[in-house]
């Protein structure tokens, strides 16, 4: 292995997570979830409970929610569908990890989960988010 390649696997998921997240609270709806996502061109929102986690709701299940909203209420519109779904009724439980874990081991846990994003946590507060993609261009720059 270059030495290059060690240097970026020595790194930690402190060092190429993001920390500027936008997250949703439980009963809010798929409705604002959707604008979110369109506006804040992210794929992933953590789901907080109060200050604390509670979940994860990724762009895939949001796309799956929609669908059977729109299957239970046909004769509502796409928007009043939304609507009518909370997150907290399509999060994930998600799985955290801590900000010193080498991105290595955050990787070997996305594989082992079939996963692309994981909360990082101190104690109880939501301190960023790592995505498969933040990974990869760590691992493209050797």
């Amino acid at each position: 292995m270059n030495a290059a390649a060690k240097t970026i696997l020595e790194k930690t998921v402190a060092e190429v997570m993001s920390t500027d997240l936008i997250t949703l609270k439980l009963n809010d709806t798929l409705r604002l979830a959707d604008d979110m996502f369109n506006l804040a061109q992210v794929r992933h929102f953590p789901v907080l409970d109060g200050d604390m986690v509670a979940g994860i709701v990724n762009q895939d299940d949001l796309l799956h929610a929609s669908m059977a909203s729109l299957a239970r209420h046909p004769n509502d519109s796409p928007r009043e569908a939304l609507g009518a779904v909370v997150v907290k009724d399509i999060m994930k439980t998600a799985i955290t990890i801590s900000p010193d874990l080498p991105i290595r081991s955050a990787a070997k846990t996305m594989i082992e989960n079939g996963i692309e994003a994981l909360l990082v946590v101190s104690g109880e507060k939501l301190l960023g988010l790592v995505t498969r993609t933040d990974l990869l261009r760590e691992l493209a720059k050797a």
